[in-house]
């Protein structure tokens, strides 16, 4: 009987309290840094709002929530600010990517249709790869710039409508360019209610 408990019962206890005390120690960690990391993702949607505007900030906690406080107003589905006198609009899309959801703040002039940023507020796309949809240089190109745009060969951009894409990631380019041609269409829907 002995044996039985030895081999059977024994390890299904050990195992069974092994199991109990990570779950307790999973759970606590969650709970103990919830607020943390939910402050942690405002601040990042809040530094892709400013980025999206064209707005300088201190790359802080503390500027950037400064900088928001300040310069961006919270509507009705979208962000505005002013820059020199004229407003931004700031509004999220979303769209598909190779791997999973693409969400953007496209930023635009009063016009709707000139982009003042672009920033990434989260994607999950092959890091090294369309991963690189989050580099500046990348973010940065669109400013200043109107859609629909066309794709080419990373480095040789040139013309107004023209926006290079990333090698070896393709499909994801190809993702963001139809995110970013959407944006003036949903801009207005949002704004306007056209």
């Amino acid at each position: 009987m002995s044996e039985f408990y030895k081999e059977r019962v024994y390890p299904l206890i050990f195992m069974f309290i092994v199991t109990l005390v990570c779950i307790v120690l999973t759970a606590g960690a969650h709970i103990l840094t919830f607020d943390l990391a939910e402050a942690n993702e405002l601040s990042f949607t809040r530094r892709a709002i400013l980025d999206a505007a064209g707005l300088p900030y201190e790359n802080t906690t503390i500027g950037i929530e400064e900088e928001y406080l300040s310069s961006i107003s919270e509507e009705n589905g979208y962000f505005t600010a002013v820059v020199d006198g004229k407003t931004r609009y700031i509004v999220p899309l979303a769209g598909p990517g190779l791997w999973g959801t693409i969400e953007i703040m496209a930023g635009l002039e009063e016009d709707l249709t000139t982009f003042s940023g672009v920033a990434i507020v989260s994607q999950t796309e092959t890091p090294g790869l369309g991963g690189r949809i989050e580099e500046p240089w990348f973010t940065a190109q669109f400013a200043g710039k109107k859609g629909p745009f066309t794709i080419v060969e990373e480095g040789t951009s040139a013309a107004a409508n023209e926006v290079d894409g990333i090698t070896g990631a393709s499909r994801t380019s190809e993702f963001f360019k139809n995110l970013t041609d959407r944006a003036s269409a949903e801009a207005r829907r949002i704004i306007e209610g056209v």
